[in-house]
Formats: C-alpha cells, structure tokens, sequence
C-alpha cells in the first residue's frame, strides 16, 4: 500500500512540475493558482461572439478573479461538503467521465459487428411483434387436441366481435405469456417454426389468424407491428443502449481504455486495479476533462454561495432594500421626467367626473381601491397602472400618457370606455421602493453583489500575473 502511495504522489509532482513548464501560473487565488489551461478554457468558452483582444482578456481575467473568488468563498463555507452537492457533482462527473474512460474505438466495432450479425439474422422479412394466445393439451390424446381446438375457437369468435386481444391472452392462455397480455416481442422469421412464419409474414400489422396447430399446442396470434432494419446510424441508440447494459462489453472497454493510460503513464497496475487509477486520476491526465470537471464543480458552488449572498437576499430582504434605497435615491434620479400615476376609462362623463372627485386628498396607494369601489354592481371603470404595475409611466410607453400627460403621439378611445383622463403628478426621481417596479431586485442585487466582491478581494490574497496573461491565446 506504502508503494503505491509513493508512486501516485511521485505522479503527481512530475505532473505538476511538467504542467508548471508547459502551464504558467495566470493568478493566484488564496493560495489556489490558476494556470493558463484552465484561464483560456473558460475565457474562450465565454467569448464565443467576441473578437478577442488583449483587452478582452485583461477584461475577463477581471470577471474571472470575482468567479474564483465567490467560488473559494462557498469553499469555506462547506458548501463542497454538502450532501446535495456532492451528489449533484458527482452524478455529473461521472456521466461525463464516461467518454474518456472507456475504448469507444473498441465499442465502435462491437456495435457495428452487433449491427452486421442482426441485420444478416433479420433477413428481408424484418421483424414482427407478436402477441399470443395459447392452450396447450393435457395430454398426447387427440380428445385434449380437440378440446384445446375447441377453446381456442371460442377465442376467435370474440376476437371476430372485436374483444382486445391482450384482455383474452391474460383469460384463456395456459402459458406464462398470459400474465403480460400475451406478448412475445419482436420475433424474427428463424425463430418460428416454418409453417406459422409463413402465416404471420404474410399478415400485416393488426391482423391475426385463426387457431393453429403446432408443437403439441394450438394458438392464435397477432402481429402488432412490423419493422425492417434500418442503417447503422438509425440503429446506433438503441445499439449502444443494449451494449451499454451489457457489462462483460462496458467492463472490457473500460479495461482497454485503463491498461491504456497505465501503459502511457508508466503505472504497474493493469486490468481492474488500473481502471480504478484512470478514474481517480482522471482530471490529471486528461486535462480537457480536467476543465470540464472543474466547471461543473465550481458553477454548483457559485450558484450556492450567490443565491444565498445576492439572490435570496435581494428577494427577502425588504429592510436591507429600503435602506438601500434611501442611501442612493439621489443616484437614481431619472433621466427626463416620469409621470406618477393612473389611467382611467370610464363608461360615461357622470362616472369620469364623480372618479375625479373622489381621488381628490386621497393618498397614491389607496387610489385603485377607491376607484374599484365604482365597479360593485358592473364595471364602469378601468385602469392602468404602467408596465410594472406600479404607476410610473416613462415617456413613449403608454399613449394615453403621451398625449395627455407630454403632450405627444395619438390613442385610440378604448371601446365601451370612451371618457379618459390621468391622475398623478410627474416625477423626476423615485419617491419609494416601490416606484422602480420589478428593477428594484435588479438594482439591489447588483448593488450587493459589488459589496460582496469589496469584501472578498479584501478577505483573501490574490494577484493577476499580467506577464502570463500576455501569453494566453487569442486563436478561438
């Protein structure tokens, strides 16, 4: 045991002094080094649309840092511990291990050899899906073949009458195919006997025959369906699918693909053992894994570690938001004037006059109600209160407000509600919360989200190596 520790830590700091040669360091994060494999993997996977400059790289390198930092963050918090994420991570990893953990060159040719020996099986007939009725005699006398006949008469006639047949497979079948509806599957020609293939090829989907006499039992049955063989690649799912549950296949290929890495990184372990090393070492010695892997794992941990610090926050934290809001109101001052209000409709010019009055020395918020109070009996007014519901209306969004409000643009009178007019007031700046609407959230996440990255880059160490950033690739 003491020897192969040995040898996979000796492993491992060849790997790291090769990778330090061939990989230079970008930043170092909490004593975490970034290398220029990993740095380019992300950066060009986040810049698919981007011309890539030596600005956009000092950019990223940027975003970047705040990820690591984040990530590092839900690090320390445990979160990589957690039984969720760890169930999650590997469930992933695993699954996208897969490709680099077995020989798909030698699963290529077990599907494609699979493929040639059933296509030559199936022969032109194809294959069919039968179903099947059966009674099988008590004994060798002629009296209990005739008696079975009889049975399986009865079984036509109902059949004649449009009875299901799977419903009289699981009544009157002497057989174990009774329980399932009497369904056989697919069956090509060579599994018949030749008298009944010659029977049911020459049925078509649907049709069923009458009793037959065969092997010491007689029975009927239907074909369900029929289907050729199509191309390798119409055929390839289901191919690899039936591989796939095939262990002595799966176990060789993972065998093949493991004896493959030991012979290429010198490990004296073959067989079972070595797969075991591939698998554990897997991130090492296949570095394209290795990314995407590391993306996985740290996108869980970013998601976590933000939902708690930005997202849940932003959506809870009602006092934080206020707070929030009365620091930066000044900040958030509009760029022209807003109207602050209501559009109303009204079904005649009395209702549009008695609306007028009683808004008169009412407060904003309890303006909807007040007006609701005119459509107990049948609805004789409407309103609208802005795009977010919260009645703050931007110039060109409404052109009911547009016209009578900035005086700009044309509406058309809403139908059965002609009388039209606005309330409010116009606004330079937000007077609450609740006048930024649905951007309120957005305005406070960022805002804690810039908090957040200040308190990071304050919490840990951390330095960009601008140098080796210079070396990164600007070849997409």
């Amino acid at each position: 045991m003491r020897r192969i520790v040995l040898f996979v830590f000796s492993l491992l700091l060849s790997l790291q002094f090769f990778a330090q040669a061939e990989d230079p360091v970008i930043m170092k994060i909490n004593g975490y080094d970034v290398k220029q494999s990993e740095f380019e993997y992300f950066f060009k996977k986040n810049n698919t649309d981007s011309v890539l400059t030596a600005n956009t790289v000092k950019q990223y390198a940027d975003l970047y840092l705040n990820f690591k930092l984040k990530v590092q963050a839900a690090i320390d918090e445990g979160m990589d511990k957690s039984e969720s994420f760890l169930n999650e991570y590997s469930l992933y990893r695993n699954m996208q291990a897969e490709d680099y953990l077995v020989d798909n060159v030698f699963l290529d040719m077990i599907a494609h050899d699979a493929y040639e020996q059933s296509y030559n099986e199936v022969g032109p007939d194809g294959l069919v899906y039968l179903l099947a009725i059966s009674s099988v005699p008590e004994d060798d006398t002629q009296e209990s073949l005739e008696a079975c006949m009889k049975k399986m008469s009865v079984v036509y006639d109902k059949l004649q009458r449009g009875e299901d047949f799977r419903e009289l497979a699981k009544e009157y079948s002497d057989d174990k195919i009774a329980s399932n509806g009497g369904e056989l599957g697919w069956v090509m020609r060579d599994q018949l006997p030749s008298r009944v293939a010659d029977i049911v090829f020459d049925m078509p989907p649907g049709g069923y025959c009458e009793p037959i006499v065969s092997d010491g039992m007689v029975f009927i049955v239907k074909v369900e369906n029929r289907r050729q063989i199509g191309t390798f690649e119409s055929e390839s799912a289901d191919i690899y699918e039936w591989i796939h549950r095939n262990t002595n296949y799966y176990t060789e290929a993972k065998i093949r693909k493991a004896n493959e890495y030991a012979e290429r990184m010198g490990w004296d372990v073959r067989d079972l053992e070595a797969v075991t090393w591939a698998d554990s070492l897997l991130e090492e010695i296949e570095p394209e894994f290795g990314n995407i892997s590391r993306e996985y794992h740290d996108g869980l941990l970013f998601f976590d570690i933000s939902s708690k610090e930005v997202w849940e926050k932003a959506a809870n934290d009602a006092d934080g938001m206020q707070a929030w809001f009365k620091s930066n109101k000044k900040l958030l001052k509009y760029e022209e004037p807003c109207f602050k209000g209501l559009v109303f409709f009204c079904v005649d010019e009395d209702i549009f006059h008695q609306v007028e009055k009683a808004l008169e020395g009412v407060d904003f918020s309890q303006w909807v109600d007040t007006i609701t109070t005119f459509n107990r009996e049948s609805v004789k007014v409407r309103v609208m209160r802005g795009s977010s519901g919260n009645g703050v209306f931007i110039k060109g969004q409404n052109a009911y407000v547009d016209k009578i409000v900035f005086g700009i643009g044309e509406y058309e009178p809403m139908k059965n509600f002609p009388y039209v007019n606005v309330v409010g007031k116009l606004i330079s700046e937000p007077e609450s919360v609740n006048d930024l609407g649905k951007k309120a959230t957005e305005l406070y996440q960022n805002y804690l989200e810039k908090q957040w990255i200040k308190k990071l880059r304050k919490q840990y160490k951390y330095k960009i190596y601008n140098k080796a950033l210079k070396k990164v690739s600007l070849n997409k």
